[in-house]
């Protein structure tokens, strides 16, 4: 069982295969504008338990351009793998975009695009 509610709280069963489309918006709630992955950004989706930081996510999935769909959703894909090995419980996810701005790979942006939004497992 997979479920997102509207306010973003997703619902999962623990070692359930299954994809979360990402919808990138580069402009504003009021204006929304639809950012495409280039061959030079990423999404990174981090899993953490309560009071982590992302950079310690039990869950980490890397997306490129080669994961959005003909609608321009990246496609999250959680294989069994995953959650398997997590206790049923709260956590919380996070998105985060990097962009390089060159081709130094020192030179690049992080955004925080999703805050920490609540993830919860169950048995």
């Amino acid at each position: 069982m997979f479920n997102i509610t509207y306010n973003g709280i997703i619902t999962v069963n623990r070692g359930d295969s299954f994809v979360l489309p990402l919808q990138l918006n580069a402009g504003t709630t009021m204006d929304p504008a639809k950012y495409n992955l280039t061959d030079r950004s990423y999404i990174y989706f981090g899993v953490m338990e309560p009071n982590e930081p992302f950079e310690n996510a039990l869950i980490r999935k890397k997306c490129t351009k080669k994961d959005v769909d003909n609608s321009g959703c990246v496609l999250i894909k959680f294989k069994p793998q995953d959650t398997q090995c997590v206790l049923p419980g709260k956590y919380y996810y996070q998105v985060k975009l990097q962009t390089f701005n060159s081709d130094d790979p020192e030179d690049y942006d992080v955004d925080t695009v999703i805050d920490k939004q609540q993830f919860f497992i169950l048995e």
